[in-house]
């Protein structure tokens, strides 16, 4: 299953050891690719790290550079104040309250999240 959402304005940045490793048996991967103008792709539930990688950042139809990989588990970006943030989780409640807190302004809200089905 294949599920890619549209266009927001945020930057990303690849979280430490979390959507970087070797691929596990039953993995689901998801990825999220930003570029210029807030354009951005997402993609998730995708069998190779690599395949969610293409998807999102075809999904920005060039225009992106920055990409973010997740495996089985959940990603969320605030944004608000002009501030922004991210998180990658093992669950939606931690990604979402991780990515606000990252976000750092009182004005933040949630804007995207998705999770693997794994």
């Amino acid at each position: 299953m294949k599920k890619y959402l549209g266009f927001i304005a945020a930057t990303f940045l690849l979280a430490e050891g979390f959507g970087t490793g070797a691929a596990i048996a039953g993995s689901q991967y998801g990825a999220v690719a930003t570029g210029a103008n807030g354009a951005y792709g997402w993609a998730y539930n995708f069998d190779s790290e690599e395949g969610a990688k293409q998807y999102a950042l075809s999904a920005c139809e060039g225009s992106c550079t920055e990409v973010v990989t997740f495996s089985n588990g959940c990603a969320a970006v605030a944004k608000g104040g002009g501030y922004f943030g991210w998180a990658a989780a093992a669950d939606e409640t931690t990604a979402k309250n991780n990515a606000l807190s990252y976000c750092g302004n009182d004005s933040c809200a949630i804007q995207v999240w998705a999770c693997t089905d794994h």
